[in-house]
């Protein structure tokens, strides 16, 4: 994590959500976390294309999409694999201050 964590700002908490254009899974939650933006006005979501940043891709450990990774204060906390709003939804919550 020493390249990418430092980039981020160091919000309460930072989720990135590695995600690919022809994922069909992937485009079935995206409605899901635009509402997780609203809902957790705290937290900074981020997502990248693992086809377009294959080494960002392996240094999160994606290799199912989408993967979420929840960071906090710009370390690793915990991640979800797999379009699972529900699961995605309690670990921000778990996650929280």
């Amino acid at each position: 994590m020493s390249i990418y964590v430092p980039t981020l700002p160091f919000f309460s908490q930072s989720l990135i959500e590695g995600t690919a254009a022809w994922c069909p899974q992937c485009k079935a939650i995206a409605p899901e976390v635009e509402k997780m933006v609203s809902e957790f006005p705290d937290a900074r979501f981020y997502k990248f294309d693992v086809d377009e940043c294959p080494d960002v891709a392996q240094e999160l450990g994606v290799s199912v999409m989408p993967t979420f990774t929840i960071f906090k204060n710009g370390d690793v906390q915990d991640g979800v694999s797999g379009a699972k709003p529900k699961d995605v939804r309690e670990k921000i919550k778990g996650n929280m201050n």
